[in-house]
């Protein structure tokens, strides 16, 4: 699996160390939320679906990152959302 990681800033320039919430709007836009360590308040990074679909990677996977070459720590929560998502891991020894 391909993906391209979403940049994730806060106003004041820190990035999220914990996304406490991903969704969908009503309108047809990705949320993530997180709480900002730097300037304590909660954030909102929203990016319609459209945009989500054109920012995807080539299937070439140039400029990608390819999901199995990197470390991902599925906790109960974490693995059952992306199951639901319809993510599926390789089989580890």
């Amino acid at each position: 699996m391909h993906y391209r990681p979403l940049p994730l800033f806060c106003k004041c320039g820190e990035r999220p160390f914990r996304i406490t919430q991903v969704g969908l709007t009503a309108d047809h836009r990705l949320l993530i939320r997180w709480w900002c360590a730097g300037c304590n308040r909660t954030v909102y990074g929203t990016k319609s679906l459209s945009e989500c679909w054109r920012d995807c990677p080539n299937p070439d996977g140039a400029e990608t990152i390819l999901g199995d070459e990197c470390e991902f720590d599925s906790g109960d929560g974490d693995a059952k959302f992306l199951a639901e998502l319809g993510v599926k891991f390789p089989e580890r020894d």
